[in-house]
């Protein structure tokens, strides 16, 4: 009898495909979209390793905490690639009617994959974080997941703001943080914080209707 995949192998080999397919056959000006969904990824994996580690005085845990945090912004992120969508300029000229050529529409559905795949198992896997961290902490405060849940949420949100708008990535952090944290001081400005809080509502929705789902039956 074949032993069914878990799934989290499944999910792991899911990404594994989707990103070597990207990287063979996906073709500028969307080249770019096998590394961003790499990025994505990488929070994912980080959380699949975190579980393996349940007291709270395991400093391989901490910094695994650490590093996810500073990378857990790109699984959001990604969503913010369809935007490139308007390089393939998909309504018509005379009528504003979208086209229907073939190769626009399968752009559209790979990077759909992409954004979905990693917002949606990224936000998944971000509450398995937030509670195993308030098990590790506060176990009998497990209402305090959800303030790490909002505490996550912004904080992606400050970073793909970063990201889009500063082109400041994750690896900068951990590479060059004295000088990223210099970039980072002058961003506390009234658009970005509505951008903030647009996208942390945004997350919050998403995490909202999983749960919905998870729990109909």
């Amino acid at each position: 009898m074949v032993k069914r995949l878990s799934p989290t192998w499944q999910i792991r080999l899911f990404f594994w495909v989707l990103i070597i397919l990207l990287k063979l056959f996906m073709k500028a000006p969307y080249d770019f979209m096998a590394l961003n969904t790499f990025l994505g990824y990488v929070p994912i994996e980080l959380s699949f390793q975190m579980r393996r580690f349940n007291d709270r005085r395991a400093l391989a845990f901490w910094l695994l905490l650490l590093i996810w945090i500073a990378f857990y912004p790109n699984a959001p992120y990604v969503m913010t690639d369809l935007f490139h969508l308007s390089w393939l300029h998909p309504h018509t000229s005379i009528n504003g009617i979208l086209r229907s050529d073939p190769y626009i529409w399968l752009v559209f559905a790979i990077m759909m994959i992409c954004a979905l795949s990693c917002l949606l198992v990224g936000t998944i896997t971000m509450e398995r974080v937030a509670r195993q961290l308030t098990e590790l902490t506060t176990p009998h405060h497990s209402w305090l997941r959800f303030v790490w849940i909002g505490a996550f949420t912004f904080l992606a949100s400050v970073g793909i703001y970063i990201g889009r708008f500063l082109r400041l990535h994750s690896i900068y952090l951990l590479f060059t943080p004295s000088w990223f944290f210099r970039h980072l001081w002058g961003i506390w400005q009234p658009k970005m914080l509505a951008f903030a809080a647009i996208m942390t509502a945004l997350q919050l929705i998403v995490y909202w209707f999983i749960k919905i789902c998870q729990a109909y039956k």
